[in-house]
């Protein structure tokens, strides 16, 4: 089997210390950011942090990539563009945005720095890949709900990095309304009394027996997957075609099993490249193992990679 290169192992630490016990275990790159610029982020970071995080990385010899893929109103645009010269100073490897008036603002404020697109639902062609290419981006991370062979066409088109989700929920819807509040206050005026679970909030689909958890932040609200993407034992394809970052969305992860799941892909991409057979045969083992560190509610799929996106009634 032939492999060009070592994709890049990328996930979200909750906090600066989570940074070295996760570099020890297999990540090769770390998503940072503060919450009031990021969509969803598994730790807020302050300047502070953020700094700490970014000298900690680069010492462990990772890279360490600042995100704000925020939906940015004008207001937040605003908050953004005095933030950004106060963290300018920190020598991140890659700013990740979705959102056109973010990208346009940072490299009128930071023209050096490498931009990534990493919109969870937009990019699912070569044509909008190799466009963000043309703007400038260096990488983009490819629709979730993209099959395998799109996926390949992709890459073999594409003229910057590609990145793609192997492990945890994928989003699939995201707005910014406090649809969660809206929800419960709709309730108290039926005379129901309903609270917000500690344990998390979902959707429950009867007819799939699936549960998707629902989120909100200052951002709005999310909605993801139903079951986790797991890809342990399915890399050989991606890694052949070189695809160059992998990631793992880690917010429904505790530290004690995120760490046991990037040792299990850490193994995997290494048999991939020196021992293909050995990895065919004990991949579903891993596969296993990643399944015992799933949430009481949170089954392990393929996501869409072995099929497409289809509904009930769909137009012929």
């Amino acid at each position: 089997m032939i492999v060009s290169k070592q994709p890049e192992l990328i996930v979200a630490p909750k906090n600066v210390a989570e940074i070295r016990v996760l570099a020890e275990a297999g990540a090769c790159a770390f998503v940072v950011g503060d919450a009031r610029f990021a969509l969803a982020i598994r730790g807020s970071f302050s300047e502070k942090c953020l700094e700490e995080a970014v000298n900690l990385t680069h010492s462990l010899g990772k890279k360490i990539y600042l995100l704000a893929d925020a939906i940015f109103p004008n207001a937040l645009l605003a908050e953004l563009a005095t933030y950004l010269p106060k963290v300018k100073r920190l020598l991140f490897d890659g700013i990740r945005v979705a959102d056109l008036g973010a990208y346009m603002l940072i490299k009128q404020m930071m023209p050096e720095m490498p931009i990534q697109f990493v919109d969870a639902m937009m990019l699912t062609n070569h044509y909008t890949v190799n466009y963000w290419a043309v703007k400038g981006m260096i990488r983009t991370r490819l629709a979730h709900e993209l099959t395998l062979d799109e996926v390949l066409e992709i890459k073999s088109r594409a003229t910057c990095e590609i990145e793609v989700l192997i492990q945890g929920a994928p989003l699939m819807f995201t707005s910014r309304r406090k649809l969660v509040d809206n929800y419960l206050e709709f309730q108290h005026t039926l005379g129901k009394k309903v609270t917000v679970s500690a344990a998390g909030n979902f959707l429950f689909d009867k007819e799939r027996d699936l549960y998707y958890p629902i989120t909100q932040n200052d951002h709005g609200t999310h909605i993801y997957g139903g079951n986790d993407v797991c890809m342990v034992d399915a890399l050989t394809e991606l890694l052949t075609a070189g695809i160059d970052a992998l990631y793992i969305e880690s917010f429904t992860y505790e530290t004690e099993d995120l760490v046991k799941i990037l040792q299990l892909y850490k193994m995997a991409i290494k048999l991939v490249a020196v021992d293909s057979k050995k990895y065919g045969k004990v991949g579903m083992v891993l596969y296993t193992e990643v399944e015992k560190l799933q949430q009481k509610l949170r089954r392990t799929d393929r996501g869409f990679y072995y099929k497409p996106t289809i509904y009930k009634n769909q137009s012929r």
